[in-house]
């Protein structure tokens, strides 16, 4: 069994860019990079070995990529599925990255799955969303995506919206510093999460504990990364320094991120000197910024190579509403007693005796990370708050008026 037991898969050219970052850190050598695309030059400067690229459907789409079509996309990298085999099967477990709402990597997740899933190897998934400015079109891929490809099978799905970029950059934030920026920050979040998986010596965060938090349910995640070096002039602790960049992170959205999220997965990384009593005030003082109903998972890890340096991760996670009212839904049927013909008969009445019809959570009217984005409009109604609040529906929950 190969000692890179992490292996690190880019799919499109979102996936790549990432994955040049990645590749350029010294921490990338305890891991395998492979990357897959159907764009010869986007694969040529993954920073990838020449060994571990798959150049997708290149009979047909000649390495020219495939325009931002996910059917061909699907249907390249389906195509590379038998070397997709060769290239995952000593991998103990595998993180994917790439950008939805293109081609490659909507069309190809779903193929990459299928093959983890086969070799039965533990896949978690680490996606952006479009920006809103680009389209209805890639969005809707985007989430059919998610919701029709991957929820379903997937063990762990993160999304990060790109538009949580908004929430703190200048309105003069060159556009591509705003994409270095984030593809930095995606970077450093998948070698702390890969880090603490492979060197949990501190407080052991595994793979159970992604699943746990992350499985089956659709939800947006930010993240949030802080590094610190001993020997910087702040007049501050290196700690300190480092939860204060972690809040200011382009991809965190804000440090309301922690108290509104429904879980937060905090990651540490240091070198020798580390001790678990600063692991322990560090990972207390990102805990204290949660809510008290947030599911907190910690975890921390030492290494050589982060010698005097300190890094701290936090992903925060937001389950979509569309969960909560299935499972008010689920609730309430589980509460409701079945009616027969005969309790019917009895009761002369439409429900069981004691049945109680619980109303649906319609109350919220946030627009969430759409908040400071530019709003979509139809026939002058702002698309991005719902029907029933923006039409000011009024909501029956099964009572007569007066009770």
């Amino acid at each position: 069994m190969s000692e890179k037991v992490i292996s690190v898969l880019a799919i499109g050219g979102a996936g790549c860019r990432v994955m040049r970052k990645i590749a350029g850190d010294v921490l990338a050598e305890r891991l395998r990079l492979m990357a897959v695309d159907t764009d010869q030059d986007a694969l040529a400067e993954s920073g990838v070995p020449e060994s571990d690229r798959l150049l997708a459907g290149a009979r047909w789409r000649n390495g020219r990529g495939c325009g931002g079509n996910a059917l061909d996309g699907q249907r390249a990298v389906a195509h590379e599925r038998m070397q997709l085999e060769k290239m995952l099967s000593d991998s103990r477990m595998l993180l994917v990255l790439g950008g939805l709402g293109g081609g490659t990597a909507s069309g190809g997740v779903a193929v990459v799955m299928s093959v983890a899933r086969k070799l039965e190897i533990p896949t978690v998934f680490l996606l952006t969303l479009p920006f809103t400015l680009e389209g209805h079109s890639k969005r809707k891929i985007a989430e059919e995506t998610v919701k029709n490809e991957l929820l379903t099978i997937a063990d762990a799905v993160i999304c990060l919206p790109n538009d949580l970029l908004f929430s703190v950059l200048e309105p003069t934030t060159p556009l591509q510093a705003a994409f270095e920026l984030a593809d930095r920050e995606i970077s450093r979040t998948v070698l702390a999460l890969t880090s603490v998986l492979l060197h949990g010596n501190l407080l052991a965060a595994d793979f159970s504990d992604l699943s746990m938090v992350l499985r089956k349910k659709k939800s947006y995640c930010s993240i949030g990364v802080g590094i610190a070096s001993d020997g910087e002039e702040t007049g501050i602790s290196r700690g300190d320094l480092a939860m204060e960049r972690l809040l200011y992170s382009p991809l965190l959205g804000g440090a309301d991120r922690f108290s509104n999220a429904d879980a937060v997965i905090f990651s540490l990384l240091g070198g020798p000197e580390l001790t678990i009593g600063e692991s322990r005030r560090l990972l207390e003082l990102a805990t204290r910024q949660c809510g008290p109903e947030t599911n907190v998972v910690v975890g921390a890890a030492t290494g050589e190579e982060w010698r005097t340096r300190l890094l701290l991760c936090a992903i925060t996670v937001k389950f979509d509403a569309e969960n909560e009212v299935v499972e008010v839904m689920q609730k309430a049927a589980s509460r409701t007693p079945r009616r027969t013909r005969e309790g019917r008969a009895n009761s002369g009445v439409l429900s069981g005796e004691g049945a109680e019809q619980l109303p649906l959570p319609l109350e919220q009217e946030s627009k969430g990370i759409m908040e400071k984005t530019t709003p979509v409009y139809w026939k002058n109604e702002d698309l991005d708050i719902p029907t029933y609040s923006r039409r000011k529906a009024a909501i029956d929950n099964g009572k007569l008026v007066g009770e």
